[in-house]
């Protein structure tokens, strides 16, 4: 083979196999029915409602800044001493903003909604 034969062999090559994948494909259709449909769900469908219970407002204030109320509701049952030490954790190791004159109806809340009795 000559040298030009060799060297134009690779690009035709390589242009045969893009025209080749390119027919391949499927064409876009132009009927917008066969197209996907997206919604928007409002967040207020998905918004977890909790429960009413003494401290409940205390919880309210501090806690729902960090944590959404689903993940509270999926949290184990815990004694109140556990209860405490999570809060007590939550206000001295990461920072929560947590007055310590809130700290006791906090866990009153936490132990009435999901407490071990």
């Amino acid at each position: 083979m000559s040298f030009i034969i060799r060297k134009i062999k690779l690009p035709v090559i390589f242009l045969i196999a893009c025209v080749i994948a390119v027919s391949c494909q499927q064409p876009v259709s132009e009927h917008p029915g066969n197209q996907p449909s997206y919604s928007i769900q409002d967040i207020s469908e998905v918004a977890t409602k909790l429960p009413e219970a003494p401290g409940y407002q205390a919880f309210n204030n501090n806690c729902l800044i960090c944590h959404s109320s689903r993940y509270i509701l999926n949290q184990p049952d815990f004694p109140e001493k556990t209860w405490a030490s999570i809060v007590t954790k939550m206000q001295k190791t990461f920072g929560a903003p947590v007055p310590d004159s809130s700290i006791h109806e906090i866990v009153q809340y936490l132990v009435a909604i999901k407490g071990i009795n």
